[in-house]
């Protein structure tokens, strides 16, 4: 019988160890190791994320609870000063915080505790933010909060000082630029308080804040504007468009021998913005310091400031938002009356004539800007 050869012998039992040593690597794992990764294409499985803070509600609710334990408001803080990012629901619990320690009653350790969530919790689920647009919105439909508590949380809101500015200008700081409605001395109270610190937080557009300036129903806010004129040349400048009777034209031309009768009643759907007679600016005038007006017969001249906020009125034609705020208010006695500006106005779209009782015959109207 003849026999295998050893040299095939060898290298086959070479083959069976190589294949069981690369079975042994490949298919055990090291005591103490990781799990092995799966291979590619076949996604893993996800660990569960930890929650954040998880025992911060809890605490905050124990100070709720028992509000003269000082061990439960020392764990709270401890806790709450342990977590940059509270969660929503301990979030929720702020306004529960405010009412439990009012500010009436002095700043209290624990409501301490609110503004460090004021200080850390976003927008949206921010307690001190949450308490600014409700008072705000209150006083705007009549309701009168204490003055002093929507102050107090805007200065403490935190990443909620944004949207809560923005309720300020929307409900408070438009209107107050419109020359509609007197404002409400309790109105006027807010605004002297609110704006000053959205004006510093950058919350406000200067053209906005210049139109309620110029319109002169808050004058504290004056103080926020530089309210001196600029020095740099002035030139009189001709309106680019003019919407109004046929002969608008003529209050324009520099002639004391024409004029435009202009009636009282409204003529158009856009006479809030128009008004009898509208002198257009295209583009906006980026700085109006001085107008005079030459009338027979008493009327209200206007400026429509165009503001980025969307606030204010809304023009569907541009799809721009503006403010009117009142510019001069003339007696109409056929000569040149003067209208001083308490600061130059910005983003100037167009200047507007109100007539206040009989229609006016208008002879002249003389706008300067700076270049």
């Amino acid at each position: 019988m003849r026999r295998f050869p050893v040299r095939s012998l060898l290298l086959m039992t070479l083959a069976l160890v190589a294949f069981a040593r690369l079975y042994y690597v490949t298919h055990t794992v090291p005591e103490g190791g990781g799990v092995p990764v799966p291979p590619r294409g076949i996604p893993s499985t996800p660990s569960l994320k930890a929650p954040i803070c998880p025992t911060l509600e809890k605490s905050l609710e124990g100070v709720l609870k028992a509000p003269e334990d000082p061990t439960a408001l020392a764990a709270a803080r401890r806790e709450l000063d342990a977590c940059p990012t509270p969660p929503i629901r301990a979030c929720e619990l702020g306004p529960a915080l405010d009412a439990r320690f009012p500010l009436t009653a002095g700043m209290a350790p624990a409501r301490e505790l609110l503004d460090v969530l004021c200080q850390r919790c976003p927008s949206g689920a921010n307690p001190c933010e949450q308490a600014v647009v409700r008072a705000v919105r209150a006083s705007s439909r009549g309701a009168t909060p204490p003055p002093a508590l929507p102050l107090w949380h805007l200065e403490h809101a935190g990443p909620g000082t944004r949207e809560a500015c923005a309720e300020v200008v929307r409900a408070l700081l438009a209107p107050a630029a419109l020359d509609e409605e007197p404002l409400t001395q309790e109105r006027r109270s807010w605004l002297e308080q609110l704006t000053p610190v959205c004006a510093r937080e950058g919350q406000v557009s200067s053209p906005l804040l210049r139109a309620v300036v110029v319109q002169g129903d808050v004058p504290a806010l004056a103080s926020l504007v530089q309210t001196a004129m600029p020095t740099t040349t002035t030139a009189v400048l001709k309106p680019d468009r003019i919407v109004g009777p046929e002969g608008a034209e003529r209050a324009f031309d520099g002639q004391e021998s024409t004029s435009v009768t202009l009636p009282v009643a409204e003529q158009a759907p856009g006479w809030r913005k128009d008004g009898a007679l509208s002198a257009v600016f295209e583009p906006p005038v980026q700085a109006l310091t001085a107008l005079r007006v030459r009338a027979r017969g008493p009327g209200v001249l206007r400026a429509v400031v165009r503001v980025e906020e969307e606030v204010g009125l809304n023009d569907p034609d541009t799809r721009t938002n503006f403010v009117r705020p009142r510019v001069c208010q003339f007696q109409g006695t056929g000569q040149w009356e003067s209208c001083a500006l308490p600061a130059a106005l910005l983003n100037v779209e167009a200047l507007s004539v109100f007539p206040t009782k009989s229609p006016l015959s208008l002879i002249d109207v003389e706008i300067r800007v700076t270049r």
